[in-house]
């Protein structure tokens, strides 16, 4: 069994969009639709979320990371440009760690290169407890709503959906692996290429006063806020987003 699956569409410069936690590929439908209309979009599932299998041990991000890099080797993805999504954006700071010169670019949607706080990795504990306890369905119900700035917003239902199929030992083992990843400062600090942050105004997940501190990290930065956003940019403000991301990319080259 294939360690990735993906979803490819379009042509041009290739972008591998890498989603965030208790997602699939899908939570980029639409928007990967519309940033392949100038660009090769790769979409893709994470090891243990959709169709990809989950690795038979305990792992780390940095795991998570060389199974993607392996996976661009043997799609034969030349200098892509990574975005990627909250957790995917702790596997994007990995890959640059050690694919250095193979990635053209780099965005934070909605992500950060800080560990985890001593409060964080409280909270991660009690998730943890909980699932094993109550399973996926009842941490779901409370997870999904914070995601997003609109409670009301009518994506929220999809991304219920998504959600709740994601399994249990998936859900137990990237959290362990969250909480344990170390700081991404220092290679976000000495990465070359460009670096796009996106965050939303609104994110009760990743601040924006965070966000406004880290996104001056790179040497070639650009800091993108979109309005009334929560955690969920893809599909709060798609459109804004797409826009941001394609030009950023055309002008990187």
């Amino acid at each position: 069994m294939k360690e990735i699956f993906f979803r490819k569409l379009g042509k041009g410069k290739p972008v591998v969009l890498i989603h965030g936690f208790c997602e699939t590929h899908e939570i980029w439908n639409g928007f990967a639709d519309s940033l392949a209309q100038s660009l090769e979009v790769f979409a893709i599932d994470l090891p243990g979320f959709g169709t990809s299998p989950l690795p038979p041990t305990t792992f780390t991000i940095t795991d998570i990371a060389k199974i993607v890099c392996r996976w661009m080797d043997q799609t034969k993805i030349n200098l892509p440009f990574v975005v990627g999504h909250s957790l995917g954006g702790y596997v994007a700071l990995s890959m640059a760690n050690f694919e250095q010169g193979r990635i053209s670019g780099l965005c934070l949607f909605h992500s950060t290169p800080y560990p985890d706080s001593d409060e964080r990795k409280s909270n991660r504990n009690k998730v943890i407890e909980f699932v094993k306890k109550n399973g996926v369905n009842p941490f779901v119900d409370t997870f999904v709503p914070g995601l997003f700035y609109n409670k009301y917003h009518p994506a929220m239902s999809g991304v219920f959906t998504m959600a709740r199929k994601t399994a249990k030992a998936t859900l137990l083992s990237y959290v362990s692996a969250m909480r344990d990843r170390p700081s991404s400062v220092e290679i976000l600090k000495k990465f070359e290429e460009p670096v796009l942050t996106i965050a939303g105004d609104n994110d009760s997940i990743i601040s924006l006063e965070s966000a406004l501190e880290f996104g001056l990290f790179a040497k070639n930065n650009a800091i993108r806020i979109l309005k009334n956003t929560g955690h969920m940019g893809m599909l709060e403000e798609p459109e804004t987003a797409r826009v941001i991301l394609s030009d950023f990319i055309s002008a990187a080259g």
